[in-house]
């Protein structure tokens, strides 16, 4: 009896393996959704042809997914909870703007790579997801999560409680010039890659001595 209760128990911080799998395969459909997306547009692209594509009935979808604006969201997801954890180990001595700049840059590198997510498929994605409404509310949802995320790293980075305003305030201003470095980037108004974009606005917040 005790030794089939400590097989059974999970690790203390690591995610079950039940909940490992679901994600994994929120990944995989979100990839499908992706693909569907930049080949026949988000309008034209149904939850049953998401479903079959991912080789799954409705009913199982819609365990995943409340509905097919929700269906993007681990991809969304992926680059903010990668910028966060890359961010957070940044060297400590590293200035906040650079450190923020290079994590950014690599955790999308690395993102990307691990998915298996060409840029060509990225800025459709992104350009859906920053202008169709029923998009954009996905997007914006995960932008928030990203900015709370950021809020303790950069509290420890820079000695203050993670309740500080000034912190609060720096973890906005740091995730909304992401956030429209992405979207300007994506609507094809930045040259270079996302990472570039990234970069010049956090330059350009770094000038005016915001950040």
């Amino acid at each position: 009896m005790t030794s089939e209760r400590i097989r059974t128990t999970p690790t203390p911080g690591r995610p079950a393996l039940s909940e490992t799998r679901r994600a994994a395969t929120r990944r995989e459909v979100a990839m499908v959704a992706a693909h569907l997306f930049a080949e026949n547009g988000y309008t034209a692209t149904t939850v049953d042809d998401i479903a079959a594509a991912a080789g799954m009935g409705l009913r199982t979808f819609y365990r995943y997914f409340p509905g097919k604006e929700d269906v993007v969201a681990p991809l969304l997801s992926i680059g903010a909870r990668a910028w966060a954890d890359e961010l957070a180990a940044c060297p400590p001595e590293l200035p906040l703007r650079e450190a923020i700049g290079r994590s950014y840059r690599t955790a999308t590198a690395a993102a990307l790579a691990e998915e298996g997510i060409a840029e060509t498929l990225l800025r459709p994605l992104l350009h859906a997801a920053t202008e169709l409404p029923a998009l954009r509310a996905t997007w914006l949802r995960v932008q928030q999560d990203c900015e709370i995320q950021l809020i303790p790293i950069i509290a420890a980075r820079t000695g203050r409680s993670p309740d500080d305003l000034d912190v609060a305030i720096v973890a906005a201003m740091a995730n909304t010039a992401v956030r429209l470095a992405i979207e300007r980037w994506a609507a094809g108004d930045l040259p270079g890659s996302a990472a570039d974009a990234v970069d010049a606005c956090l330059t350009h917040l770094a000038g005016q001595n915001l950040l």
